[in-house]
C-alpha cells in the first residue's frame, strides 16, 4: 500500500509541474495517440502498447520546450503515467525531429518488472507534417530507472503516433 501511495504522489507532483501557468502560450495544444511495441527488441517480452499524450503549447520563455502528460498501457497489464518535455526541431519543410524526456510512474501488471515504480523515459521521434495541424511520427524510446534500484532491465518501445492540434 505504501508503494502505491508513493506512486500516486509522484504522479500528482509531475502533473502539477506539467500544467503550471508557464505551459500556456498563444500556440495550440495538441493530442497524440500512439501504438506500437513495448520491449520491441526482445521477442520473449514483447507486448503491444497504446497511449495517449496531451502536449501543451511550447513555453516560449523556456526555449520553446513542450510540456506533456500521458498515459500508456500494454497487453501484459502494465500501465504508466508520464510527465515530461519535448522539443521540436525542424529538419525540412515537412519533417520534425523531436527529442523527449519524461518522468514515469510505472506499474508492471503481469509484464516486465522494471525494478522501480519511478522510471525515466528518453526518446526520439521523426514526424511528417500531414497538415499545418497534424503529424504522423515514428518514435523510439528507452524507459529505465537509471540504476536507482538493484534491478534495472530497461525497456525500448517503437511507436507510431498521430497527433493533431486542438
Amino acid at each position: 500500500m505504501e508503494s502505491q501511495m508513493k506512486k500516486q504522489l509522484i504522479f500528482a507532483g509531475m502533473l502539477a509541474v506539467a500544467i503550471s501557468p508557464l505551459s500556456f502560450a498563444d500556440h495550440n495544444h495538441s493530442l497524440a495517440f500512439s501504438a506500437g511495441a513495448f520491449e520491441a527488441f526482445d521477442s520473449d517480452q514483447r507486448a503491444t502498447e497504446i497511449g495517449i499524450e496531451y502536449r501543451f503549447a511550447p513555453i516560449e520563455s523556456v526555449f520553446n520546450l513542450i510540456p506533456t502528460v500521458g498515459l500508456n498501457i500494454n497487453d501484459d497489464g502494465a500501465y504508466w503515467a508520464s510527465a515530461g518535455v519535448r522539443y521540436d526541431y525542424g529538419v525540412g519543410t515537412n519533417w520534425i525531429l523531436t527529442p523527449n524526456f519524461a518522468f514515469v510512474g510505472y506499474e508492471d501488471g503481469a509484464g516486465l518488472d522494471l525494478g522501480l515504480g519511478l522510471e525515466f523515459r528518453t526518446g526520439l521521434d521523426l514526424a511528417y507534417k500531414l497538415t499545418d495541424s497534424s503529424r504522423l511520427a515514428l518514435g523510439i524510446y528507452h524507459m529505465s530507472n537509471a540504476d536507482l534500484a538493484d534491478d534495472n532491465p530497461g525497456s525500448e518501445s517503437v511507436i507510431l503516433t498521430y497527433s493533431f492540434d486542438l
